[in-house]
């Protein structure tokens, strides 16, 4: 009853503020009148209290909040559409499973191959990654840029099988006891740091000492993953560990 009274004399208020503003504007012509009068019901409209919660709010706020809420909305699809493309840009690093043959069992974990063009390189079964050994980089002193060590990878036979490493797949290979197999010799090197959230990818460089610099390309295994290994692959405990042992003295040695 209380409630029916409430917005009974807020409907009996928005009609005597309409009949007034109509009255008042009826001097300068019956249009402008009629116009006005119509704009303060559709004011008052505006701010008509509705129940919600226990409480009350105004039309005119939960409009606002459906605009706010909606451009929240558009921007998250944004945001995930983005992220999608960035992703579908990672997968495309690998034309699929390289084609090899095992030349030798090196451990259980282990084994050097040859590649159908006949590239040679390293199969580690545990992460379904194969890897070739340092590739210098000729005609260079100074760090390589992304996309050149990027576009040097794709090139090698068989072409789009090869990409150039992630941060997270040359910690695995470092794990893994690869550089025991292939070392890394007094080379430069460069690799990727891809940050799916932030959508960037940022190049890791080892600087050289001799002004010499290679790269290590990584291919996909029959049991590796479409899109290789990222970041949030690699456990965090591990990822902090490997981080920290590259900068100390006497990398890559376990």
């Amino acid at each position: 009853m209380y409630l029916f009274i409430f917005y009974g004399t807020y409907i009996l208020i928005a009609i005597a503020v309409s009949v007034s503003v109509c009255r008042w504007m009826k001097k300068r012509g019956t249009g402008k009148a009629l116009v006005a009068g119509g704009l303060s019901v559709v004011v008052l409209a505006l701010f008509f209290p509705i129940p919600i919660h226990g409480g009350f709010t105004f039309l005119v706020e939960v409009m606002l909040s459906e605009l706010r809420a909606e451009r929240t909305r558009m921007e998250q699809a944004v945001k995930n559409e983005r992220k999608e493309d960035f992703k579908a840009r990672l997968a495309a690093r690998f034309n699929g499973p390289l084609v090899f043959s095992v030349r030798k069992q090196i451990t259980e974990q282990w084994s050097s191959i040859t590649a159908a063009d006949g590239t040679q390189g390293w199969h580690h079964a545990g992460s379904g990654l194969v890897w070739t050994d340092m590739l210098a980089l000729e005609g260079t002193r100074t760090p390589p840029e992304l996309d050149r060590a990027k576009a040097f990878c794709a090139a090698l036979a068989p072409i789009s099988s090869w990409a150039l490493p992630t941060e997270a797949e040359l910690s695995l290979f470092w794990k893994a006891g690869g550089y025991g197999f292939s070392p890394l010799g007094n080379y430069g090197t460069i690799s990727m740091l891809e940050d799916i959230d932030l959508l960037i990818e940022m190049p890791v460089v080892r600087i050289s000492r001799s002004g010499a610099y290679a790269v290590r390309c990584v291919a996909l295994g029959p049991a590796a993953p479409a899109t290789g290994y990222a970041q949030k692959d690699i456990p965090l405990r591990e990822w902090n560990e490997y981080q920290v042992r590259k900068i100390l003295p006497g990398f890559p040695d376990r």
